[in-house]
């Protein structure tokens, strides 16, 4: 029989060696847990920068010209026809006109009735003729004039090519420069410079 004595040593025994696993199993799961909390840490980080990316490569913007009516622009920063001389203008009503069948005054008088009739003498000064209002004037005047969507697609391509063609010839653009030009342009950017065409017509500006 053990006296009270050595049963307290023996518990005391048995209670050390239950806890020095616990305690060695503690320490090995330390590296694990730093390891977690590490990869959630990069994790985080890496979604955030990944959410303001995308944010900033994807917001839109537009341009207009300022100073009297003008038309909005679809593409971003300044576009090359921004400054083009008269003579891409006076090429652009031409062969547009050309290709509906009408003469240049004529579509001048339904762009005055039309889209600058809307245009309150006060807004004159600064209003712009957005992309929607250029393409609704277009599909209307292809329509009095039985002209498909397709058939003005190919007319308003064709102006825009023959009026970059006058440039090249003039040497005011090269084959390269005029072909990259074209290429970049959308149907808004074409709807709008036919637009703008006739309302450098309708301001008396030599173009």
């Amino acid at each position: 029989m053990l006296n009270e004595e050595e049963q307290a040593k023996e518990g005391q025994i048995a209670e050390l060696l239950q806890q020095k696993p616990q305690r060695q199993t503690g320490w090995r799961l330390m590296p694990v847990l730093l390891l977690l909390g590490v990869t959630v840490i990069l994790g985080g980080g890496l979604v955030a920068v990944w959410r303001v990316y995308t944010t900033n490569s994807a917001s839109p913007t537009q341009t207009a010209k300022k100073g009297g009516p003008s038309t909005t622009s679809t593409s971003s920063g300044s576009a090359p026809w921004d400054n083009y001389p008269a003579v891409y203008w006076q090429t652009l009503r031409a062969q547009f006109a050309q290709g509906m069948h009408m003469t240049e005054q004529q579509i001048q008088d339904n762009f005055r009735s039309t889209v600058l009739a809307t245009q309150t003498p006060a807004s004159h000064g600064g209003a712009e003729i957005s992309s929607p209002q250029a393409t609704e004037w277009l599909n209307d005047l292809a329509q009095t004039q039985g002209i498909s969507q397709d058939q003005l697609h190919t007319i308003e391509a064709t102006a825009v090519q023959q009026a970059h063609a006058a440039l090249v010839q003039q040497h005011v653009l090269t084959h390269q420069q005029a072909d990259q030009t074209i290429h970049g342009m959308n149907q808004d950017d074409m709807n709008l410079n036919i637009i703008e065409a006739f309302l450098r017509s309708s301001q008396g500006k030599k173009s």
